[in-house]
C-alpha cells in the first residue's frame, strides 16, 4: 500500500472516532486538521471521506507498529474532549480487537492516552 492510502485510511479511522458521538467538537476538529496537514492530505481528499462517513469502517493498518501506533490516536481521539462517549468508547474498543488487542490492554492503554495528556 503507498504512503498516500496509508495516510487517507488513518485519517480515516481517526474521522471516525471523532464523530461517534454524532458531534464532531472544536477540538477533535483541529486534531484532525493537524492530522491532515501532517500527512500531507488535501482538503478535496478528507472532505471526500467526511462526506461519505456513512458507508466507511475501519481500515486495519499493515504492521503491528502502524496498528499500535493508530490505537494510541484514536484513543486520544476518544479522549480529546475530556469525555469519552459510550459509541467514541465502543468503536475504539472494536478497532483494537481487530487488531488483536484485548480489552483488558486496551483499557491499560486508554489509562496510559489519558495520563500522558
Amino acid at each position: 500500500m503507498d504512503r498516500q492510502q496509508k495516510a487517507l485510511d488513518y485519517f480515516q479511522n481517526l474521522y471516525l472516532i471523532a464523530i461517534a458521538d454524532g458531534n464532531l467538537q472544536e477540538n477533535e476538529r483541529t486534531f484532525l486538521v493537524q492530522v491532515a496537514k501532517q500527512m500531507g492530505l488535501s482538503l478535496r481528499e478528507t472532505a471526500n471521506i467526511m462526506m461519505n462517513n456513512a458507508s466507511l469502517d475501519f481500515i486495519v493498518p499493515e504492521t503491528a507498529e502502524e496498528q499500535i501506533a493508530q490505537l494510541e490516536d484514536v484513543i486520544m481521539m476518544m479522549t480529546i474532549d475530556s469525555k469519552i462517549q459510550d459509541k467514541e468508547y465502543d468503536l475504539c474498543l472494536k478497532f483494537a480487537q481487530r487488531i488483536g488487542v484485548p480489552k483488558h490492554e486496551f483499557e491499560k492503554l486508554v489509562m496510559e492516552v489519558i495520563n500522558r495528556n
